[in-house]
């Protein structure tokens, strides 16, 4: 690996940026950490190698960072999570950060790519031993995604290019003619059919439009056989309580008991029946740009208060992992919605005895609010269908929702330019989270 300490470059790429805000971030944990009591003792902390060893325990790394300490020279302890690549390996960086006097950074090449990171020198009074965290920023990841970005911007520069010239082309008059074949082609094709195609001949301007207008009809019939088979899905769904009601009421008779029997069955299936059409609507509504009514929102306040009407909905061991701080611009009520939805869902797959936590933490960038439960787990195979219409999570604590509720999370986190994503082991319960854009409240 090569080491360069203190590197520093005139341009300053947004991922690097992103990775010093990081670096300064953990410097300030570390901080408030050492400033805190030993969690295990309730004392103050008395040698480097116990704060530093405890600050590893309580801090987890996300997943393109790595966390070790080096005490007296030598490399001690590291973070559980795997790393990308082996730093405390590095006999040059363990030097480095030994003999740091004062907070320092640097960058590192590895296999891995390219890393950057900070050696904070830690002192306690009375203390004689050296220690030294050291906090690493993987940038490979980061810098894929700007790559990406760079080759779809200039991809859609050459599309759009390529379309003004065509359009240019026909204006002057050199392919009116097949133009007009296409229009009076694509007249022809309804609603109704959409597998109809123009019959694409030869290679020229006129050929590639007909091509590119059939691709948007692969698009278009494709976004409406999903429509078509979201709706067979509702009707079907609709179907049963229809069913189950139609049935109960041809068979009622006039014993009173049976009566109030079949009441209790049919306006049972008649809220439920309310609840799915509510649903649907709201998925409908999602679509639309007036979804999210967008205001100032405390971010402590929103998981606090979540948490407050969670802890109602059954007898669980309700818990509260972490509060963000600080406000954002989003939609209060619809973020309240969806992580009182993932608390419902813990609940269907948890039993009295399980706890189920809300949390969140807001970095410069992005803001992440969880909800965790010590459930059964989701297998592996099951982690991307739970989030598609009308799907059931595996096991046996099925509710009777109707399937519609982490499709409904999934729209509000995209609504909000974020996304909802799950992390779960069969036996070792499930952690569902918020991923959002972190958005500054109008003044």
């Amino acid at each position: 690996m090569r080491h360069r300490p203190g590197d520093r470059e005139d341009t300053v790429h947004p991922h690097r940026s992103d990775a010093a805000a990081e670096l300064g971030h953990e410097a300030a944990k570390l901080r408030a950490f050492a400033e805190g009591a030993d969690p295990a003792t309730g004392a103050g902390f008395t040698d480097a190698r116990t704060l530093l060893t405890r600050y590893l325990a309580h801090n987890v790394p996300e997943q393109h960072e790595t966390f070790f300490s080096v005490v007296d020279g030598r490399a001690d302890r590291r973070s559980g999570t795997a790393p990308p690549a082996r730093l405390d390996t590095d006999d040059t960086l363990i030097r480095t950060a030994a003999d740091a006097e004062r907070p320092v950074w640097g960058r590192e090449e590895t296999p891995a790519g390219p890393v950057m990171y900070a050696a904070l020198p830690v002192r306690i009074d009375g203390d004689s031993s050296r220690g030294v965290l050291v906090v690493a920023e993987f940038l490979g990841p980061a810098q894929a995604r700007t790559w990406s970005t760079v080759l779809t911007m200039a991809a859609a520069g050459l599309i759009a290019l390529a379309i003004a010239a065509a359009v240019g082309w026909f204006v002057a008059g050199r392919a009116l003619t097949p133009i007009r074949e296409v229009r009076e082609t694509a007249a022809r094709i309804d609603g109704s059919d959409l597998t109809r195609r123009i019959e694409v001949v030869g290679s020229d301007d006129a050929a590639q439009l007909a091509q590119t207008f059939n691709r948007m009809l692969d698009r278009v019939q494709a976004a409406f056989d999903g429509q078509r088979r979201f709706l067979d899905d509702a009707g079907h769904e609709l179907r049963t309580p229809i069913t189950v009601i139609r049935g109960h009421l041809e068979l009622m008779g006039d014993d009173p008991q049976e009566r109030a029997q079949t009441l209790r069955l049919v306006t049972d299936e008649l809220e439920r029946m309310s609840r799915l059409v509510d649903e649907l609507i709201l998925l409908a509504r999602s679509e639309s740009p007036g979804f999210l009514t967008t205001t100032a929102v405390d971010l402590t306040d929103l998981v606090v208060e979540t948490l407050a009407k969670a802890s109602a909905m059954a007898p669980r061991v309700w818990a509260l992992d972490a509060v963000p701080e600080g406000a954002i611009r989003a939609d209060g009520q619809r973020l309240t919605q969806a992580l009182l939805q993932l608390a419902a869902n813990a609940v269907a797959h948890t039993g009295e005895e399980d706890t189920i936590a809300l949390g969140g933490e807001a970095g410069p960038a992005r803001v992440r609010l969880w909800v965790r439960d010590t459930g059964p787990g989701i297998p592996e195979t099951d982690q991307e269908r739970i989030f598609e219409r009308f799907a059931r999570g595996p096991g046996p604590h099925h509710g009777p929702g109707s399937g519609l509720g982490l499709a409904i999370v999934t729209r509000i986190a995209e609504a909000h330019g974020g996304e909802v994503h799950v992390r779960s082991r069969p036996g070792e319960g499930a952690v569902f989270t918020l991923d959002l854009p972190r958005r500054e409240p109008a003044p």
